[in-house]
């Protein structure tokens, strides 16, 4: 952190690269993401603005007084679970889990529970030690399932000693997200869809389960679509030219929709346009022709530039932006392959891979179920036809790169 002091202080770095370099390093020292996002966000109501400098100087001062520690974490339980040696001595139950709710400053008037576990778990901060013991209580559960044949009946909350608020027990989303089947009115369908409902369920463990199970059920979600029978893991690849391909028209719609709050002139041009792939296409030229408002927030300049930086030379960087997401596919393919092959369950990978792929596997997925349900191609058609468009397009025919996905 110290080092990136110094080097914010220089013009040779980019904003974005100083962004993910110092979260990752921040997320894998052990931080949760919302003890960091509170950190970063009393730099933003400073009265003397944000200085990055300022902020390196912060967090290195938070992991020096933040290091690895113990928190005490409560897990109740609204009945007993039937256990064939009867419940641990250790456990507190009837008025002992209100006790200590009491002795810690947590309201009890809505708790109701009959027996309650002490977890001793390690983390930097508080939010972070509820994730530790959202993953033993859900390993509790799965092994309650198998062996007793029914669920735990576990209160919603977890309550960390230390912390002023109890914690939502329930598992937390990675931003999985397929919403075309919402679009499609697909949800409730009853038609089956050859095998891309299969991979939709296998899917829907990336967003919320254990992160051996989201990598096993992830990744097998990605290889029954997209999967070269000769070679498992041309499926990274074939994903990741589907998602660099998605990634223009996102990027687009929502700066429209930015640029249409902030600059009524913009707004107006935008308004009579029907879908966002017009929306895109206008804002495309905007940016090109240098129209485009300046945008007050730091996340919507650094758009702008990247997208900016897309339409001079589109080819050469929808290459760049799918061999970058190909890498982290690929890194969940061999993370795949440790748990499944290797019987590695702990790597030290696993949730770095799934921070990193998670949101991306929806988008990729979200592209195929349209393609499936709206343009009837298969996801290999899909994928053939995102190669060829990046390999044709260039800086004449920039704006196309809305209609990276669209049949010709």
């Amino acid at each position: 952190m110290q080092r990136w002091a110094r080097v914010v202080t220089t013009p040779n770095f980019t904003v974005e690269r100083f962004g993910r370099s110092i979260a990752s390093h921040m997320l894998d020292a052990g931080f949760s993401s919302e003890h960091l996002h509170g950190l970063i966000r009393r730099h933003n109501t400073s009265a003397h603005g944000v200085m990055l400098a300022d902020i390196c100087e912060d967090l290195h001062a938070e992991l020096t007084r933040s290091p690895p520690r113990s928190f005490e974490v409560l897990l109740a339980f609204r009945r007993k679970p039937t256990l064939a040696h009867g419940i641990p001595g250790d456990w507190l139950q009837g008025r002992a889990v209100t006790g200590w709710l009491t002795a810690h400053g947590f309201d009890t008037s809505d708790v109701r529970a009959s027996v309650g576990i002490l977890l001793s778990v390690e983390a930097r901060d508080g939010t972070g030690a509820a994730q530790a013991a959202r993953e033993i209580s859900d390993r509790f559960a799965a092994r309650a399932r198998i062996a007793l044949g029914k669920p735990l009946e576990r209160l919603p909350w977890l309550w960390v000693a230390g912390d002023p608020q109890r914690v939502r027990h329930a598992s937390e989303s990675r931003g999985v997200r397929v919403k075309e089947l919402d679009r499609e009115g697909r949800i409730f369908s009853v038609t089956p869809s050859d095998s891309l409902d299969a991979a939709i369920e296998l899917l829907a463990h990336l967003d919320e389960s254990s992160p051996p199970a989201a990598i096993a059920g992830g990744w097998g979600a990605i290889e029954g679509l997209l999967a070269d029978p000769g070679d498992r893991a041309t499926a990274a690849d074939n994903l990741a030219v589907l998602v660099a391909c998605s990634f223009p028209r996102a990027e687009l719609t929502a700066l429209s929709y930015r640029a249409a709050e902030a600059d009524a002139a913009v707004a107006a041009q935008l308004a009579g346009l029907a879908s966002n792939r017009e929306r895109s296409r206008a804002t495309a030229q905007l940016i090109l022709q240098n129209q485009f408002p300046t945008m007050q927030a730091w996340a919507d300049k650094a758009a702008v530039a990247r997208v900016r930086k897309l339409l001079q030379d589109p080819s050469s960087e929808l290459t760049t932006i799918k061999e970058a997401i190909a890498e982290a596919f690929h890194r969940l393919y061999r993370q795949r392959n440790l748990i499944l092959h290797g019987g590695r369950l702990n790597s030290v990978a696993l949730k770095a891979s799934l921070r990193t792929v998670a949101r991306l596997a929806g988008a990729g997925i979200d592209r195929i179920t349209h393609g499936r349900y709206v343009q009837a191609a298969r996801p290999l058609e899909l994928v053939a036809r995102a190669d060829l468009s990046i390999a044709l397009i260039n800086r004449q025919t920039a704006v196309s790169c809305v209609d990276l996905l669209e049949p010709v």
